[in-house]
């Protein structure tokens, strides 16, 4: 209908939106007071005889605890388990007999019953269990009673049975019955808003009425151009979820219509922004999207820094986790790992299995800055473990034995080639080159020489000093043909503590020896090294390696380089 003739319609309008106004405000305020009646009947009642029951679950089994620990308070103790006990007891018909009525009781709703249904098929089973519970816990207090601790200890783990029903799941017919009151405090809230908005619109109507068809059509008008306004508004803020109700299919709302798809288009643009970045870094999805990037060239050749890294025995780990603990656990360390790339200004480039592989690069970081960087993340990262470490037994469920969570990381540095890559159907953003292979390389190295951060010669030049190192060795690896210089990061700049520093200074000496074929000198210095610090990886490499190196020396003209792939010396080739 179009705008002249609403005009005509009006006058008749009015009494009936009076009319019905009524009516449903009428309505409205009955449902509220049955919503009311409903929660303070049921919903409060349930909700602390559950919130009791989960205490005196509790209670009842610390109590057996303490027991087990110091039987002083043995009868104070029986005369309040007792207690506990009769009051669990009671707990599960009162909270049987509550539900019972409401399931029946016709001033609950069909949404509510259903609801109320669901809450009592979870709670039959905790009725089931509980006086499975209290027999166990009389068994054990009749045991330390009699003075058989050994077999009070035994029979108290299998409360562990129970850890389930009277945690988890008590947990969850809690947060059923919340949200059930949650619901009908939602449904109250909307009604009484309805009986409100009736109200007013009541108001207006009879105002209208007194100024007139054209004061009514004049505010419908308004009405209509303020919400698209509005709009325009968040929309222009960056609000893209606004929808206006279309109200009428005259011109306005062909308008408000049209307002709507567009919010829509913007809001899916923006989604697939989003979506996407969750799999490339939105620096990356930024970059691909942008106007600047259709005239670029799809990959080209600039130094960056690549990152790998790689869980220790993860493998091993891994047969001891289910295929959820295992997603969960790489989920929260990947998490912890990435925000601490990104915050450094690196890219990640891809996840394999365990591993974790990212760059640092112009333009997503500063050219002087990208090897400091990633060695400052390294660093990072090592640290963030230690407190990772902490969570092992909640992210994996294992309370004993949680798993040795070592982490290796190798860091290189060169020319690369960047850009997408990929076929005609499917690209990714992401780097290849001989520079990714020494650093996965490298990550490998920790293995040889025990050690959690290896970087190449060419990212501690260009770090500038950011990091404290020592150079480990010089080594051939897989896909080379010259040896490199390999070094250890040790800690941010100017923060080795003295016994590192001695370490250091004596492992330089030691391995100047080494490389002169100086066995016994070399020895003595990499035992020194251990003797300041147990645990030095390289020291105990280097003297697992050189009863070997005395019964077959290298040759005459030996550069001191070892073939990481052979385990042997290298010599070039003569």
């Amino acid at each position: 209908m179009s705008v002249r003739f609403k005009i005509l319609g009006v006058a008749v309008v009015l009494l009936l939106v009076f009319a019905v106004t009524t009516m449903l405000s009428t309505s409205g305020i009955y449902r509220v007071n049955r919503e009311i009646g409903g929660i303070v009947a049921y919903h409060i009642p349930l909700s602390s005889k559950l919130s009791e029951l989960d205490v005196l679950t509790f209670e009842y089994e610390l109590n057996l605890h303490r027991l087990l620990q110091d039987r002083s308070h043995l009868e104070q103790t029986e005369l309040r388990q007792k207690v506990v006990r009769d009051r669990i007891a009671s707990i599960f018909p009162e909270s049987d007999a509550l539900l019972q009525r409401a399931m029946t009781d016709e001033a609950n709703d069909v949404s509510d019953r259903v609801l109320i249904a669901e809450i009592n098929g979870s709670f039959q089973h905790l009725s089931v269990r509980g006086p499975e519970f209290l027999a166990l816990g009389d068994r054990v207090l009749s045991e330390i009673r009699q003075s058989q601790m050994d077999q009070a200890r035994r029979d108290i783990d299998g409360f562990a049975a129970y850890y389930q029903v009277f945690g988890p799941d008590l947990a969850a017919v809690r947060k059923k019955l919340m949200r059930l009151s949650e619901v009908s405090l939602e449904e109250t809230g909307e009604q009484s808003t309805s009986i409100i908005r009736l109200n007013g619109v009541l108001f207006v109507v009879a105002a209208l009425v007194c100024l007139g068809i054209f004061g009514l059509f004049s505010f419908e008008l308004y009405r209509a151009f303020h919400r698209l306004i509005d709009g325009t508004k968040k929309v222009e803020s960056g609000e893209l979820t606004i929808q206006l109700p279309v109200t009428s299919h005259d011109e306005l709302g062909q308008l408000t219509e049209a307002f709507n798809r567009m919010a829509a288009e913007l809001r899916t643009k923006e989604q697939i922004r989003d979506t996407f970045g969750k799999f490339v870094d939105p620096r990356v999805v930024a970059t691909l999207l942008s106007g600047q990037a259709a005239n670029a060239p799809l990959a080209e050749r600039r130094p960056v820094t690549i990152f790998f890294s790689d869980i220790k025995q993860f493998t091993s780990i891994s047969e001891l986790l289910t295929a959820d603990t295992i997603v969960r656990l790489l989920n929260a360390y990947f998490t912890s790992m990435t925000r601490i790339v990104q915050t450094r200004k690196g890219i990640v480039d891809k996840y394999i299995g365990d591993a974790v592989m990212a760059f640092w690069t112009t333009p997503f970081c500063a050219a002087e800055a990208h090897a400091a960087e990633a060695c400052l993340a390294a660093l990072a990262q090592q640290e963030a473990l230690i407190e990772f470490r902490t969570h092992l037994a909640d992210l994996t469920g294992l309370r004993r034995n949680t798993p040795d969570f070592q982490v290796r990381i190798g860091l290189a540095t060169g020319d690369a080639v960047v850009g997408t890559i990929g076929s005609e159907t499917v690209r990714s953003f992401t780097v290849i080159g001989d520079t990714v292979n020494l650093a996965s390389r490298l990550e490998s190295a920790n293995k040889v020489y025990h050690t959690s951060i290896l970087a190449s010669e060419e990212t501690i030049r260009d770090a500038r000093g950011a990091v404290e190192s020592r150079e480990v060795d010089q080594v051939v690896v897989a896909g080379k043909t010259e040896p490199i210089r390999v070094f250890e990061v040790l800690s941010h700049s100017g923060a080795l503590s003295p016994g590192l520093e001695a370490v250091r200074t004596q492992y330089k000496h030691a391995l100047a020896s080494y490389r002169a074929a100086k066995w016994d000198e070399a020895e003595a210095g990499f035992r020194k090294c251990l003797e300041l610090s147990p645990n030095d990886g390289p020291s105990r490499s280097f003297l697992d390696r050189l009863p070997g190196m005395r019964v077959k020396p290298p040759r005459p003209d030996w550069a001191g380089a070892w073939d990481l792939t052979a385990g042997q010396p290298w010599q070039p080739l003569a």
